[in-house]
């Protein structure tokens, strides 16, 4: 029941327009980060002296201390970063796309970086080395840290909290969805029914779309599994399109400074820093296509492979009959003496 009110609720501010929707985001991002990185704190000043050690930080500090370990972990921790390049899928309802949507990822990739290394120190440092895997057994490993550092009467904030970043993380995610399903149907990249605008100049065929793929996937999971467990087979098959994503984002940054902007191109921001995270990214590729156990999870990354496979296959398809459309998907990120004529129609 709780999954069906929080998809219509999604869906109601979706329909009330993007201030809307991202004011709701912004504002339930906030709440979560101050109560999580409150309690970060806490943990940090009233850790053990003897907890601070960089040897929590080693792969010998792991539940099976192995490498392996350490793969499974990235594969998660991209899964959880995923959504910071979301902003670009709102460059048309942006002011000066150009310079605001690099200028917004920026900024998210730091703060969000910053607080995602407060956390993550203040749960090795608040355990020690020696109870991360107790740790990481427990139920709710935060309410854990929360009992322990603050107090069990605050449970049910942090517990809110949880609530609320579901919520945060579905109205990001809903918002960047439907942005792309109105801009590939606009292009007929898509049927073109899904660029049709509601009275209040919000893109209802694809809301609708959204909504009911959300439905299709999460509901019977949800019904059969419960929430937590969907939302690790979820995010453990869409972690290989992710990785897969951002690799080849790194290597075509590369091609494309070294052919059709060379006179731009720059050492470090054109090669090193792609590269460097181009190798990086094969850890979690290998640790998702070689598992210790071939257990439903982590089969479920072979099933977006498929997925991504049949959209190479439509794309290629779209490219041979209607080459026009994909050439105009993100039209509106380039300059306005770059776009074609009808692009201002």
């Amino acid at each position: 029941m709780l999954f069906l009110v929080i998809v219509a609720a999604v869906a109601l501010v979706a329909y009330l327009g993007i201030a809307t929707s991202s004011s709701v985001d912004l504002l339930l991002a906030a709440g979560e980060v101050a109560v999580i990185a409150a309690l970060a704190i806490t943990i940090l000043v009233k850790a053990a002296p003897e907890h601070y050690s960089a040897a929590v930080l080693s792969p010998a500090s792991s539940p099976h201390g192995q490498v392996s370990d350490i793969t499974n972990a990235m594969i998660y921790g991209i899964s959880a970063f995923a959504g910071f390049e979301a902003a670009a899928a709102l460059g048309e309802e942006a002011r000066d796309s150009r310079r605001s949507i690099p200028a917004g990822t920026i900024v998210v990739v730091i703060v969000t970086g910053v607080f995602y290394l407060l956390v993550v120190l203040a749960e090795t440092f608040g355990t020690g080395q020696h109870d991360i895997t107790g740790l990481i057994q427990q139920p709710s490993p935060l309410g854990y840290l929360t009992s322990r550092y603050w107090s069990p009467s605050v449970l049910w904030a942090i517990d809110l909290v949880v609530v609320l970043t579901g919520l945060s993380f579905v109205v990001a995610v809903f918002n960047a969805a439907i942005r792309i399903l109105f801009a590939m149907g606009r292009e007929q990249v898509l049927p073109g029914s899904l660029a049709r605008l509601s009275g209040r100049h919000t893109p209802i065929i694809a809301i609708g779309c959204a909504a009911a793929l959300t439905l299709i996937l999460g509901l019977p999971l949800t019904y059969a599994n419960g929430g937590p467990a969907t939302f690790r087979y979820l995010a453990g098959g869409g972690a290989l399109s992710i990785v897969l994503i951002y690799l080849a984002v790194n290597i075509a940054t590369i091609r494309a400074f070294r052919t059709e902007f060379r006179d731009q191109f720059r050492l470090w921001r054109h090669l090193v820093l792609p590269s460097a995270a181009a190798v990086l990214l094969l850890f979690p590729l290998w640790g998702i296509l070689h598992p210790r156990a071939y257990t439903l999870v982590n089969l479920l990354p072979f099933v977006a492979l498929g997925w991504l496979c049949i959209g190479v296959i439509a794309a290629g398809f779209v490219r041979a009959k209607r080459p026009a459309g994909l050439e105009a998907v993100g039209r509106v990120f380039a300059p306005a003496e770059e776009q074609p004529a009808d692009a201002h129609r």
